[in-house]
């Protein structure tokens, strides 16, 4: 965004997710973080997000109740 007003950082296009990155998307996630508020805390597009875990690149760990 060009707009003075922007409270975000540019993100560089053509920029790789980085392994701290891809890790920070699980662990929103797996917190319930929506794509939208991941993608403001990486300063990235919420689609970015979104590849990322229909990918599967990042493991996303859900909570399963024990089996017994």
């Amino acid at each position: 965004m060009d707009h003075s007003y922007s409270n975000t950082k540019p993100h560089q296009k053509g920029k790789h997710l980085t392994l701290n990155d891809r890790t920070t998307i699980q662990e929103l996630h797996s917190k319930g973080y929506s794509n939208r508020a991941i993608a403001r805390e990486l300063n990235c597009s919420p689609s970015t997000v979104g590849y990322e875990l229909k990918r599967g690149t990042v493991p996303v760990h859900r909570d399963k109740p024990a089996e017994g």
